[in-house]
């Protein structure tokens, strides 16, 4: 964003034709927590430290809890990594359950989406997206749970720097991933033209009713809007 404002400001090519005070980012996994961060979500040393320093990544069955484990070390003065300029994000299949945890998930104050896979094995969608999704203090939130997806059910191939593609076993991919990639066109479309581009006609496509109107039945699709940790903690105890 740094260079791109520079780039507006000293290039007469595009001069007026970038706007960068009002960014919507969207990121995947790993990019997911990036988002989150970029949207204010704070680091959560006292959770990792619960989480990492007494084992916990070694029993669970949690695989990115060993990736966030890592963020301990960090040091724990590190700045807020909040940008003003991104007003809205969308996060997929995010890592944010130690690295954040419920205190840090809760400082974001921009519309967010989160975005999960119910057969999700690397970050699975209780622990890392819908605890932290029902954290989130703010109106403007909502999660997006594909039943059946998986850590890979929005991703196209990809290609190592030598050009080969990197294929994964059908198991982890799990249904096609084309309809994952068709819900997330469709939600991130509507949700960034609502809350960046101010459209409100294009509210009516973030509700549960346009979820059901295009989801398909090998790969259900659900959004929900109204979540918060009490609510949660007593569907949890039923």
């Amino acid at each position: 964003l740094n260079e791109l404002e520079t780039l507006e400001a000293s290039s007469p090519e595009w001069r007026g034709r970038l706007n960068v005070k009002e960014v919507g980012a969207i990121g995947q996994s790993f990019g997911g927590y990036t988002v989150l961060a970029l949207a204010g979500a704070t680091l959560n040393f006292e959770q990792l430290q619960a989480d990492c320093e007494n084992g916990r990544e070694e029993k669970s069955w949690n695989v990115s809890l060993l990736l966030q484990c890592r963020a301990y070390d960090l040091p724990h003065n590190s700045p807020t990594l909040r940008d003003d300029r991104v007003k809205a994000v969308m996060a997929l299949n995010p890592i944010a359950s130690s690295v954040f945890g419920q205190a840090g998930i809760s400082q974001i104050q921009i519309p967010v989406t989160i975005s999960a896979g119910s057969a999700d094995t690397i970050a699975p969608a209780l622990m890392e997206q819908i605890r932290p999704f029902a954290a989130l203090k703010i109106p403007e939130k909502y999660l997006v749970l594909m039943q059946n997806g998986t850590h890979f059910s929005t991703l196209g191939e990809s290609e190592s720097n030598e050009g080969v593609v990197l294929s994964l076993p059908p198991e982890a991919i799990g249904p096609n991933p084309s309809i994952g990639q068709r819900y997330t066109r469709a939600f991130s479309l509507a949700f960034f033209e609502t809350y960046l581009a101010q459209q409100p006609e294009y509210r009516s496509f973030l509700t549960a009713k346009y979820a059901r109107s295009i989801s398909q039945e090998v790969m259900p699709l659900y959004t929900i809007q109204l979540l918060d940790e009490t609510q949660l903690a007593e569907i949890l105890s039923e």
